[in-house]
């Protein structure tokens, strides 16, 4: 009794972290709440700054700046403390941290020369920011890892307990198998990587920035990677690059209807 009765206290107070993005409309696994993402947004990225060659003001710097708060301005989070970085680096990536602190790397830049390209790398990320991916990400990994701990309690618990208690252990236990392995997240990365894809591109048409350069950043990053070894679609954290040059084509119309309204 005392177990059924704390498993349905944990399921209400998991059921009670579920949100609606006023954004997207998706409901939200988040445990941590918006007061906090700028915190943690400026507390990452101290540690990033530790650890990392990050570019002093110049002009590459100033102009990823001018890109990312004139998109930002015309996103749903306008006020939140934006922060615009270049990592001195040879990586060809971008990401962002809770609360608008949004990196780019040099080589990213280096290999996209538009002004439209790169609004739709910054515009990608800022929509992370904006859907508060990063805090999601964090609530669902210190779930899996209660998961995991709750199972090895579960599994030495039903050493010596009857056969009920016994596949209750066993259930866990995979379960715990499945978070640790990362299966469970798969599905949701891949979920928020087309979210911020659809509302990066829209924040950028409404910026001024011609969103059909968000096809042409992904079809020059299909390009770049063919030959190399990359892991198949369904095992990896990120969309196909087909997926995603498809979903953005199909809702082109709207990203233009904004575009020419906010030229």
């Amino acid at each position: 009794m005392i177990k059924q009765i704390s498993a349905f206290l944990m399921v209400l107070t998991l059921a009670a972290c579920m949100q609606t993005n006023e954004v997207t409309g998706r409901k939200q696994f988040i445990i941590i709440p918006p007061s906090q993402d700028a915190a943690m947004g400026v507390q990452a990225l101290a540690e990033v700054r530790k650890s990392t060659k990050v570019m002093a003001p110049g002009r590459m710097t100033n102009r990823i700046s001018q890109i990312g708060r004139r998109i930002a301005a015309r996103s749903d989070a306008p006020n939140m403390d934006w922060e615009f970085i270049v990592i001195d680096e040879p990586v060809l990536n971008a990401w962002a941290l809770p609360g608008g602190k949004v990196a780019i790397y040099r080589k990213m830049v280096d290999s996209f020369s538009s002004d439209a390209e790169i609004a739709a790398i910054l515009g990608h990320e800022i929509a992370h920011a904006v859907l508060r991916h990063g805090a999601e990400q964090v609530s669902r990994a210190q779930v899996q890892q209660l998961v995991v701990v709750g199972a090895g309690m579960a599994a030495g618990a039903a050493a010596g307990a009857g056969a009920e208690d016994q596949k209750t252990a066993e259930l866990a236990t995979q379960l715990a198998g499945l978070a640790a392995q990362g299966f469970v997240a798969l599905p949701h990365s891949r979920s928020m990587e087309l979210e911020a894809d659809d509302i990066g591109t829209l924040y950028m048409a409404q910026a001024g920035y011609d969103p059909r350069a968000a096809v042409r950043l992904w079809q020059q990053m299909k390009q770049m990677k063919e030959g190399s070894e990359k892991p198949p679609t369904w095992l990896s954290t990120h969309p196909g690059d087909d997926k995603r040059i498809s979903r953005l084509n199909a809702k082109m119309d709207v990203y233009m209807t904004a575009y020419k309204a906010g030229r």
